[in-house]
């Protein structure tokens, strides 16, 4: 009989230290403290990996950014053809020289080439002050195309 009474002693411990370990393991809190002393050093770094703490935000540096649209380029290079194609019907009706026409084709050529190189800088947008530079271009562009016809 006394075997039988700590067989099942035995066995009632071992069974509620199991049963303990799998509960407290389901709802494992650490520490308030957020450094690596309570595990925390790795969070983050795979996803779903059970943390409940969001990771600490990484060191930001504040530049002023300048807010970029990608249309921009498009918007230039239309303004450009509008351009090309009244250089082409000014030179049609006879009033460009062949000098002029050649001046404000070589101009208007420039301005595309500078919008295309900025915006192959900047990842296929223009940042806002290329943008109001190449813009006053087109209208300096557009000014002397009336000077000169």
């Amino acid at each position: 009989m006394r075997s039988l009474i700590t067989t099942s002693t035995i066995a009632a411990l071992a069974l509620s230290l199991v049963a303990g370990n799998a509960l407290a393991a389901g709802q494992h809190k650490g520490p308030a403290s957020s450094g690596p002393e309570n595990g925390d050093y790795y969070q983050g770094v795979f996803p779903n990996d059970g943390a409940m703490t969001p990771p600490a935000p990484i060191a930001q540096t504040t530049m002023p950014t300048a807010p970029v649209r990608e249309p921009r380029l498009a918007n230039i290079l239309h303004e450009l053809r509008s351009a090309d194609r009244r250089i082409e019907s000014e030179r049609a009706e006879g009033k460009l020289s062949s000098v002029a026409f050649n001046r404000l084709h070589r101009e208007e050529r420039n301005i595309r080439a500078d919008a295309t190189e900025v915006a192959a800088a900047h990842h296929g947008m223009i940042p806002t002050r290329s943008y109001a530079r190449l813009q006053q271009d087109v209208r300096w562009l557009d000014r002397n195309i009336a000077r000169s016809a």
